[in-house]
């Protein structure tokens, strides 16, 4: 390398990655929004595979709504994540994609520096109840006018602003 880098405001620079979340570290996961024949699909699981349940997730023993969401892999596109993502949390082929916004923010909990891009993708066909990483409960449809109230990480109020500002 001919020219060394000094950072001087805590500017963005990752290491190899790790196998544990550490603390006061940062991972750059996808929230992928799912939508089908013009409606959007949330699943109705006890939680995102391989992730933590929210806190409030106790009260709902059928399982609270999802989107997909899971970290990008070393190398990989942003097109083979999504698409990765996608079809092991649903069994479903993403047909198109868009990224439209990225949210940065530190967790509380761990001081994790959280990178988000948040995407809307088009599937193939509908997902169906079954096992992918863990059990789809229910496959819900809804409407900007008609988003449903229990979601595990989003309020019905993000969701519906969400998608009037991006979609």
């Amino acid at each position: 390398m001919s020219f060394k880098y000094i950072w001087k405001n805590k500017e963005a620079n990752f290491g190899k990655p790790l196998k544990y979340q550490v603390r006061g570290g940062t991972h750059l996961t996808f929230e992928i929004i799912l939508k089908w024949n013009g409606k959007y699909i949330a699943l109705r699981r006890k939680s995102i595979p391989g992730h933590e349940a929210p806190p409030h997730a106790k009260k709902y023993p059928n399982g609270l709504l999802y989107f997909c969401h899971n970290l990008i892999r070393y190398g990989e596109s942003v097109e083979q994540c999504v698409k990765r993502i996608v079809k092991s949390q649903t069994g479903i082929s993403v047909k198109s994609y868009k990224v439209v916004d990225i949210e940065s923010s530190v967790q509380k909990k761990d001081d994790q520096w959280a990178i988000v891009p948040l995407v809307v993708a088009e599937l193939s066909t509908k997902p169906k109840i079954g096992s992918f990483g863990n059990r789809i409960i229910e496959v819900v449809e809804f409407t900007k006018k008609n988003v449903p109230a229990d979601f595990a990480w989003w309020s019905k109020n993000e969701v519906g602003h969400f998608l009037k500002r991006f979609d």
